[in-house]
């Protein structure tokens, strides 16, 4: 019988000691507790008042007992639910699990018939949604785009209405206020089967965004107290640009982060403890000579690992970044950057791993973007998953069995493992130069975008309820009603 014998899952990388991240935890407390941030929401700021924040006008401060407490609070590992019960396309969060999805906001889209990238539209999000219900590796749905013709503030709702029936595996919605927040709430909880029923197995997050440097605002924090309140997971990701609005070093970058994703924490579990968070923080650098917010840069998936390894050190999953480039098109460049901060983002175990399919740093989305990725993340996932190591898979007696100058290929310990063992691409092509040639010559650009257009032209997602249909059609109508009318922004 073995004892003491270290066994490792799977295959995990770290930038930080133990020392390291001791430090960081407390300094991240330390600026909450002596800086904290300025808090734009008065009902946010009495709530922490009460819980025991220092508030002085809009900046509010947090005893570092607060923010721990907040941590003990939220739960290290939760499930997000496949809308239609297919328990494959659940989502386990916990310790050692990356998974992968698009993000929000592009203003721009590669369409994926004309090749041109123009305005972001409805029908977009509809593609988006099909697209991530067929790809095996992408986890979650994101619209890869804000929509461009309905009214501004409308365009949320919009996506998450036309993302919902075109996907049943999880979605992480965003939203501008309060009632469109309830809005998709409400198309959520009727395909759930009510509220409680949402509580049990929440089908959607949802996505708050506060201002870098150390800016809660109302916008962000309203969002947060309505999905507290309705017991929807929530994701509180700032947006610090190393260099220009977080500090040029990745280490003060990652403490300036957490602490603002900290605050929304506080406060989210002050009003309802245990609900599941993602820390978040989509870190990366100002580059000084084009002044471009960088997502291909190396920064960002070494910033984005050190993100991760603090959250788990305090007990968080996180909202990670990963499958995006600075290319404007599908190239060299593209997969290159793509494909090393996804593979980042496995070795590290980013919880939600974000913005795969983003090009032109972040203003443009693209389906064949995502399409690739999805090939790089399943590659990255067989290295994750490291070598087994036990008396069946040292093959000891095998070896000795088939002896110099043998071979395997019939062997039954050959038939058990080949299928498991190995990872078979989709997109890489393994043929041989003739094979090759016989099959039209296609290179890597051509065979995704093949593949994106057959997906679109033949995958159909699970249907939604009837009933949800409905409010779908009832809560687009009353928000155009709203639109017209300029209220738009009521509570």
């Amino acid at each position: 019988m073995r004892t003491n014998y270290r066994v490792n899952s799977g295959t995990r990388f770290h930038v930080f000691s133990k020392d390291q991240l001791e430090q960081l935890f407390w300094d991240t407390l330390h600026i909450l507790e002596y800086t904290g941030l300025d808090v734009h929401h008065e009902e946010a700021r009495e709530i922490l008042k009460k819980a025991g924040a220092w508030v002085d006008g809009i900046r509010v401060r947090l005893p570092s007992y607060m923010v721990r407490k907040a941590l003990s609070m939220a739960p290290r590992s939760f499930t997000l639910w496949a809308r239609d019960g297919d328990p494959k396309k659940n989502i386990h969060i916990g310790p050692g699990r990356a998974h992968f999805g698009p993000g929000p906001t592009c203003p721009n889209f590669i369409d994926p018939y004309t090749l041109e990238r123009r305005p972001y539209i409805k029908g977009d999000a509809e593609l988006v949604a099909k697209v991530v219900d067929a790809l095996p590796n992408i986890d979650f749905c994101e619209s890869l785009g804000s929509i461009s013709d309905v009214h501004v503030d409308l365009s949320a709702l919009y996506e998450f209405a036309y993302m919902f029936p075109n996907t049943s595996k999880p979605i992480v919605a965003w939203s501008f206020r309060w009632d469109d927040s309830e809005a998709i709430h409400k198309i959520a909880i009727t395909e759930a089967g009510g509220q409680e029923a949402f509580e049990r197995r929440p089908n959607y997050v949802h996505y708050c965004e506060p201002v870098s440097p150390l800016v809660s605002t109302f916008e962000a924090l309203d969002k947060l107290i309505f999905a507290a309140r309705h017991r929807v997971p929530l994701v509180f990701t700032p947006c610090p640009i190393a260099g220009a609005t977080a500090p040029c070093t990745l280490a003060g970058l990652i403490a300036q982060a957490a602490a603002e994703s900290w605050m929304g924490l506080t406060l989210a579990q002050t009003i309802a403890p245990g609900l599941p968070f993602f820390m978040g923080g989509v870190t990366s650098i100002l580059d000084m000579q084009t002044m471009i917010f960088s997502y291909g840069a190396p920064e960002l998936a070494l910033a984005e690992c050190g993100l991760t390894e603090l959250a788990h050190y305090a007990g968080l999953p996180l909202w990670n970044t990963g499958g995006c480039t600075d290319s404007k098109t599908l190239d060299e460049q593209a997969a290159i950057e793509g494909s090393f901060s996804v593979m980042a983002a496995a070795l590290c175990g980013g919880d939600l791993t974000h913005d795969v399919g983003y090009t032109e740093s972040a203003m443009t989305g693209s389906l064949f973007q995502l399409c690739m990725m999805d090939e790089a993340i399943g590659w990255s996932r067989r290295v994750t998953r490291g070598i087994e190591v036990n008396e069946e898979t040292l093959a000891v007696e095998v070896i000795k069995s088939v002896g110099p100058n043998g071979h395997y290929l019939r062997h039954p310990h050959t038939r058990k493992f080949f299928k498991t063992e190995f990872w078979y691409p989709t997109l890489c092509d393994r043929h041989n130069y003739e094979e090759w040639k016989a099959a039209g010559s296609l290179p890597m650009r051509e065979r995704v975008i093949a593949k994106v257009r057959e997906i679109l032209e033949t995958h159909t997602p699970p249907p939604i309820k009837k009933e949800t249909r409905d409010v779908i059609e009832k809560v687009l109508a009353d928000a155009e009603a709203r639109a017209k009318s300029g209220d738009t922004k009521k509570k």
